[in-house]
Formats: C-alpha cells, sequence, structure tokens
C-alpha cells in the first residue's frame, strides 16, 4: 500500500468513527473497537461452557483496520506481519478486559464476540471460533475483509489467489472467561 492510500484511509477511518457506534478501547494504543449490542446469531457455547443466545448483552470487537495498516506498513515479511498483531492483540486484551469491567452494564455483558478472516490461534488467547452462516450480509463482509487484506498486505492479491477460499469465522469469549485471563484480580467491580 502506497502512503497516499493510507492517508486517504486515515481520513475515511475518520469519518467512519463519527457515523457509527463504535467506541475505542484505547485511541492511541489498543487494537480493538467496539460497540455494546444485543446479539442476534446461533447460540454460541464457549471454551469455559457458557453460552450466548440471541438477546444477550455483548461487545462486539472490531479490529482497528487501519491502525493494522500503520502498523503493517513497510513490512514485507507475513511472519514478522503475524507476530506483531498477535502481540498487539495480546497487549490490547487486558485493556479491552479493564474496559469491559469498567462499564455501567458490565454485569449483563455475557462475552465478547467478532467476525475475522484473522482467527488461526485465537483458541490460545481463550476465544472460541466457528464459521458464520453465508447469509447475505455474511457475504458482504467477506468481501469487505478480502479488501481490507489486500490493501493492508504487502502481497495482498498474492495471498487472495493463493487462498481462494479464507474462511470467515466468528471468534467469541464470555465474559468471565476474558476477566479470568486478562483483568488483574479485584478489578472486576461491573462483574
Amino acid at each position: 500500500m502506497n502512503s497516499g492510500i493510507l492517508s486517504l484511509w486515515g481520513i475515511w477511518d475518520t469519518v467512519y468513527q463519527c457515523c457509527t457506534r463504535l467506541q475505542y478501547v484505547d485511541r492511541e494504543k489498543n487494537i480493538f473497537r467496539i460497540v455494546l449490542l444485543r446479539y442476534r446469531g446461533e447460540v454460541l457455547a464457549t471454551a469455559d461452557g457458557q453460552e450466548i443466545r440471541p438477546g444477550d448483552l455483548i461487545i462486539k470487537l472490531h479490529i482497528h483496520n487501519y491502525r493494522l495498516a500503520k502498523m503493517f506498513y513497510g513490512l514485507h515479511n507475513e511472519t514478522k506481519m503475524a507476530l506483531l498483531l498477535r502481540k498487539r492483540i495480546l497487549e490490547s486484551l487486558p485493556q479491552l478486559a479493564a474496559f469491559v469491567a469498567a462499564l455501567p452494564q458490565s454485569a449483563q455483558i455475557k462475552g465478547v464476540v467478532g467476525t475475522t478472516m484473522l482467527s488461526k490461534g485465537a483458541e490460545k488467547l481463550g476465544f472460541s471460533v466457528s464459521q458464520v452462516p453465508l447469509t447475505p450480509f455474511f457475504r458482504y463482509k467477506r468481501w469487505y475483509l478480502k479488501l481490507m487484506i489486500r490493501l493492508i498486505h504487502p502481497d495482498g492479491a498474492k495471498r487472495l489467489s493463493r487462498n481462494q477460499d479464507l474462511v470467515l469465522n466468528r471468534v467469541y469469549m464470555s465474559k468471565a472467561e476474558l476477566f479470568r485471563r486478562y483483568l488483574p484480580e479485584g478489578s472486576e467491580a461491573g462483574a
């Protein structure tokens, strides 16, 4: 990606942020943006035996793609990119847990749910993973995320041609597991 496209993306990202309900966990340091909403979808059984059901209050996770693109700018080694992404996610999860614990609605939140093509290794971080149904919405989201890969990854077009069937997955974790793994003891104000 060239610097001109990255600059335009930064402008678009600012407009997009203003037009959505996305909240920053930490504008400067965190890879996630979130939306608090009611879950709509099939029942999700988490790794720790809990269920996220339709109507449950959840945190919808969004990776901040523009921040990701800036992080990857100038990198051409896929392994370095994967390690950097993993490092940023590991740094962001404790902050996310603290953010969720501090929300006034924290006691009602059942878990965190995201949709991504970057789910490799998610189980090791405490997430459960399942494929999304191929509804029109998820077909559109798959197309959009492929566009993001094309823009963010230095060899995005080649990567997409090698992996014709990139799978769109749902990653999810119960709030209890998020707190158990990533929230310092004694910080569970709303849990």
